[in-house]
């Protein structure tokens, strides 16, 4: 009764395992050990294609690609009892797919080998999905690097290229190419391309609706042609020209805004080519692309006009220097016919002329080389009190301290403040060099807010009691109060704090 039982429980036992093994959605495989086939369960039947009576028996070579394979799992399995890998497995009808094996020795209680037992399972689903993420992966990575590329560089010939290696790059085909929109024609003119013809290609024009790149960048929406030479939108001029017979066409446009300002165009020789995915891809390409080339289109524009203002100026200020340096040449030249008793007035006249003139001449040389932007306060004044100064005796010094300021002023306040500062150096040159040899000139200046203090001293006798009153001046001191009061909207004080001080206040223009 026993050993009735234990052979019932041991038959129930085989059935359940049976069961397991019929009912297994993974394919269960035994070999013996000349690795013939001995059990191949339904799930195997319906991976491989074979039925059950046709492949047992069979050597398991039959199932792989590479029998050194079949080879290696099984010397692996029986060394170390089991072994774990991928294979390359075979279908019936000559099919390759990629399949995950778990094999594991089989042995009797004596431990003799009897075979072995593989579970497998085709992972080709996992495989594409491993692929898809690696190509998700590859596409994130393309447009993060142009990405990079079009906020670094603002030259469109580099931007271009950019993207068209990135594209070749990624989808591995025959050519790809840029199409802008020439405004004044509106023809779209291939600007750059990546192509065994690419000096041939390059340059094109194509008029506005003309073949597939015209008819994507009039409509504005993109464009998957899987046979080109079966669509009459297709110009033929390519083939004909570059001998390529381009079959497949994906075109995006570039649009910037609500405005499309060309086609990015990508072509193979193979029909069927793109895909949805392909185009899923170039689209946000091609839109970062076209803000790019955009900003592009418009920094050589600006630099452009630069160029043509600084030629300009460059002109004018060549001109207004040259006509100074002359103004200043004739009064020099003047001298000449003056009576000699009259020499000695004129000389003076002259030197003040030409001393107001070479301090214009000055401001203009600023100004030039600042491209006529806002000048340095403190900077002006050093550069015209020693352009002031150039006419000192040999015998006679002046020793300048001026503080730095930030404050700026305009080219109009510039050309008033010389003026101002050259009188002012004059009259120092003038009357405080007239019993010694040294002079000092001091200009302090204060920025409060928009208003400026300029202060002007020097060591000199000081300023007559009747000039401190106002009840009399010379043209210098006219000059003066006319340019403070009327030109820079300011106040003039004077007063002597040993020696002439000088007090000129205005505002800033901002």
């Amino acid at each position: 009764a026993e050993r009735k039982q234990a052979e019932e429980a041991l038959r129930a036992s085989e059935e359940y395992v049976r069961s397991i093994i019929e009912n297994s959605l993974d394919t269960i495989i035994t070999v013996d050990v000349e690795r013939r086939i001995v059990e191949f369960n339904d799930a195997a039947q319906e991976t491989f294609g074979y039925r059950a009576e046709e492949i047992l028996g069979k050597h398991i070579d039959a199932l792989y690609l590479d029998p050194l394979e079949g080879v290696e799992v099984y010397r692996t399995t029986v060394e170390q009892g089991q072994c774990l890998r991928e294979v390359s497995a075979l279908r019936k009808n000559g099919e390759v797919f990629p399949s995950l094996i778990s094999a594991s020795a089989l042995r009797n209680a004596r431990g003799e080998l009897m075979g072995v037992m593989g579970i497998s399972r085709d992972i080709s689903e996992r495989k594409r999905a491993e692929e898809s993420l690696r190509q998700r992966n590859r596409e994130l990575n393309v447009l993060n690097r142009a990405s990079q590329a079009f906020t670094s560089s603002l030259d469109l010939d580099q931007i271009l290229d950019t993207v068209l290696s990135e594209v070749r790059r990624l989808l591995n085909v025959t050519a790809c190419s840029v199409w802008l929109i020439e405004p004044e024609t509106d023809d779209l003119v291939c600007f750059q391309v990546a192509t065994p013809q690419d000096n041939i290609v390059r340059g094109w024009r194509l008029a506005s609706g003309e073949g597939i790149c015209g008819w994507v960048a009039r409509h504005g929406e993109s464009l998957v042609v899987p046979d080109a030479w079966a669509d009459e939108r297709y110009y033929r001029g390519v083939d004909e020209q570059t001998g390529l017979g381009l079959r497949s066409i994906l075109t995006v446009p570039l649009r910037v805004k609500e405005d499309v300002i060309g086609v990015l165009q990508v072509l193979d020789t193979g029909v069927g080519r793109f895909s949805e995915t392909d185009l899923e891809l170039l689209e946000p390409l091609a839109a970062s692309a076209a803000i790019a080339i955009e900003n592009a289109r418009l920094y050589e524009e600006v630099r452009q006009d630069a160029e043509t203002r600084a030629t300009l100026l460059r002109e004018v200020n060549h001109r207004v220097k040259n006509n100074l340096t002359a103004i200043i040449g004739l009064l020099h030249a003047e001298r000449r016919y003056v009576k000699m008793e009259e020499r000695a007035v004129y000389q003076t006249i002259m030197q003040s002329l030409v001393g107001r003139v070479q301090g214009l001449a000055t401001v203009h040389s600023m100004l030039s080389a600042s491209e006529w932007t806002p000048l340095l306060l403190s900077e002006l004044a050093v550069q015209i009190i020693h352009s002031s100064l150039h006419v000192l005796p040999r015998d006679k010094r002046v020793s300048v301290d001026v503080t730095p300021s930030l404050a700026h002023v305009t080219s109009d306040q510039a050309h008033n403040l010389a003026l101002v500062i050259n009188e002012l150096t004059t009259n120092t040159v003038k009357h405080g060099l007239q019993e010694k040899g040294v002079a000092r000139i001091g200009v302090h200046i204060k920025l409060d807010g928009s208003t400026v203090t300029l202060e002007f001293r020097d060591n000199g006798p000081g300023y007559p009691e009747e000039v401190l009153q106002l009840e009399r001046s010379n043209v210098g001191f006219d000059l003066i109060q006319n340019i403070v009061r009327k030109s820079l909207h300011g106040k003039l004080s004077l007063h002597n704090d040993h020696g002439a001080v000088a007090v000129i206040q205005f505002e800033i223009k901002m």
